[in-house]
């Protein structure tokens, strides 16, 4: 599932009287919950961690020269390295914040990021 259908489904959420909805698709699982009281009207909770980036640039998987393969539904340690972004001519690292299972990988090899854009969705564990 990617970045722009997750927006989609709490926007369509939030139209609703729903207040809770998981959605799987093999051993993928992913739960959102939205409080449509009025007075957090707007608010989401979710066991998912963004993982954002640390700078503006370009995003790589991997340092140059080397090969790193990442896929949704890999574990990943905390601290774990799942890219680089690369800014003038420094590499800042990417580094996994939890333990836990990539979910959504909502960037690409050689893409333009800005600073806190989510690059990936982590499930703590």
């Amino acid at each position: 599932m990617d970045i722009k259908s997750l927006g989609k489904i709490t926007k369509w959420m939030e139209s609703t009287d729903l207040e809770e909805i998981t959605w799987r698709n093999g051993e993928s699982k992913i739960s959102l919950k939205v409080n449509n009281s009025p007075e957090s009207h707007n608010k989401f909770s979710s066991t998912i961690t963004p993982v954002c980036s640390p700078s503006i640039g370009v995003f790589r998987f991997a340092h140059p020269g080397k090969a790193a393969v990442l896929k949704e539904g890999m574990t990943v340690k905390k601290g774990a390295e799942l890219g680089v972004v690369a800014a003038a001519k420094e590499l800042k690292p990417v580094p996994a914040p939890v333990d836990g299972v990539i979910k959504i990988i909502s960037v690409e090899d050689g893409q333009a990021v800005e600073y806190g854009q989510p690059l990936f969705f982590i499930e703590p564990k």
